[in-house]
């Protein structure tokens, strides 16, 4: 017998978890260094143990889960060395991309980035800050995938799972210190440019753009991981 539409679009359980699994961490609800208990998902999002299993393994694969032997699955630590690397290798990447994409790609591929871009100004002007990474997220990968170059996308593709935690910090901690506002229309703003310059073919103006958005996001992130004078406890004797 000849299954349905709807059971042939079925998305697989173990991609279900593996959303969901990786929203808890990109959200720091599963902060670094938790335990991911195998039995908590289970009974949480309904999904059996083998389906959870590979989710698992496959944020393993992304550098977003660690296994420790004899004691399970634990979200992995940012370390200072991690955001350095991280950074380097984001800007050797993501350079090389809008340089490619610039040349390689096609009208549907801008209009769908105009799309994305103004669903995340929305997304963020609702405050709906999970959506808005998830969008800048689609935004960038949108890029990778107008390279036309599998193993680009593929290096890349890994270092956006990556950068989603940050993204989302950067995007949902409003600090005094720091201008959330500020840093999101800036954001917004690059992603315009790049839109145009890729309309144009300008390639060079791109790198440009992308260096400056990279460094923009860099420089939220180190707001993050750098001690204020009131978390040192200096104000008071």
């Amino acid at each position: 017998m000849p299954k349905n539409k709807d059971q042939n679009q079925a998305v697989p359980l173990s991609e279900v978890a593996y959303q969901k699994i990786k929203e808890r961490i990109v959200t720091l609800k599963l902060r670094p260094r938790d335990q991911v208990d195998e039995n908590v998902l289970v009974e949480e999002l309904s999904i059996g143990r083998t389906p959870i299993r590979e989710a698992l393994f496959r944020l393993v694969a992304e550098n977003l889960v660690a296994v420790v032997h004899g004691r399970g699955f634990f979200v992995r630590d940012i370390t200072l060395s991690d955001l350095r690397d991280l950074f380097e290798t984001m800007l050797i990447l993501e350079r090389s991309a809008v340089s490619l994409a610039a040349r390689r790609i096609q009208k549907d591929q801008i209009k769908n980035l105009q799309q994305l871009n103004a669903a995340l100004r929305h997304a963020y002007l609702k405050k709906d800050f999970l959506r808005v990474t998830l969008l800048n997220s689609q935004f960038h990968r949108s890029i990778y995938k107008a390279t036309d170059n599998a193993f680009l996308f593929s290096y890349l593709d890994n270092l956006q799972s990556q950068s989603q935690r940050l993204a989302y910090i950067c995007f949902s901690k409003e600090t005094v210190a720091y201008d959330i506002k500020s840093h999101a229309e800036l954001s917004i703003k690059d992603h315009q440019s790049l839109i145009e310059l890729f309309k144009r073919r300008s390639d060079l103006e791109a790198v440009n753009v992308i260096t400056e958005h990279i460094k923009l996001f860099q420089r939220r992130v180190l707001h993050f991981t750098s001690p204020s004078l009131e978390s040192l406890d200096l104000i008071n004797p």
